[in-house]
């Protein structure tokens, strides 16, 4: 941390440069201060907040992620991949699963990702309100998928809290009987499993063809 003597010259991207590198989950103004070898002070004469700072750091990591459409594939198959394209950067982005829950979109990348992903759908025949909440859906569903698979894998480091969870398993015939029928399986099978049957029962709620509205009380679609 700078102490004393002249101060540091630097700007906003030197401040946004040194919040990516830090990464999400250890993003403080602090650290950030010391990256740059100033003071917490001098870092929030260029942020007002802690908040501020996540959002631009979190704008300035989601400006990596470049949605790719198969124009080939079917909407549940485009559905799924979009999925897996956003698991895939959240688990390669630590915090980035957090950042989208509860501040996306609020940027410019955010915003790109969300226009694309509508253009996409519009191009298989769905309306721009339709496309809007079949997008929004499924990244609600990857992201929290996503973030849970994350969350699995730090607990697993806990030697002490696996062996308890395998031991209250071990101790259900019910569940020990039941996963042994199970084929083996990667997370990200299991993840495209729950995401296809998602994707499925969306576009059958959500039809191309017309704007989105919602059913009545007791009405099918």
């Amino acid at each position: 941390m700078r102490t004393g003597g002249r101060a540091a010259t630097f700007g906003l991207e030197d401040v946004v440069r040194a919040g990516v590198a830090i990464g999400l989950v250890d993003l403080t103004v602090q650290g950030v201060a010391d990256a740059l070898g100033v003071t917490p002070a001098a870092v929030y004469r260029h942020v007002p907040t802690r908040s501020a700072l996540e959002r631009l750091v979190g704008e300035a990591v989601l400006d990596g992620l470049v949605l790719v459409d198969h124009p080939e594939d079917a909407v549940v198959a485009h559905l799924v991949d979009f999925a897996c394209q956003l698991r895939e950067f959240i688990l390669r982005h630590p915090g980035s699963a957090q950042y989208f829950m509860r501040l996306f979109p609020n940027g410019p990348s955010g915003v790109r990702l969300m226009e694309h992903q509508m253009a996409a759908l519009g191009r298989r025949g769905f309306e721009p309100s339709a496309a809007m909440v079949l997008s929004s859906g499924i990244a609600t569903l990857a992201i929290g998928a996503a973030f849970a698979e994350q969350e699995r894998a730090v607990a697993h480091l806990d030697t002490q809290a696996t062996e308890a969870a395998w031991a209250a398993v071990a101790g259900s015939e019910v569940i020990r009987t039941a996963a042994a029928e199970i084929p083996p399986h990667t997370p990200e099978d299991y993840f495209v499993l729950i995401l296809t049957a998602a994707a499925e029962g969306l576009v059958a709620q959500v039809p191309a063809g017309r704007p989105f509205t919602l059913p009545a009380p007791g009405e099918d679609r």
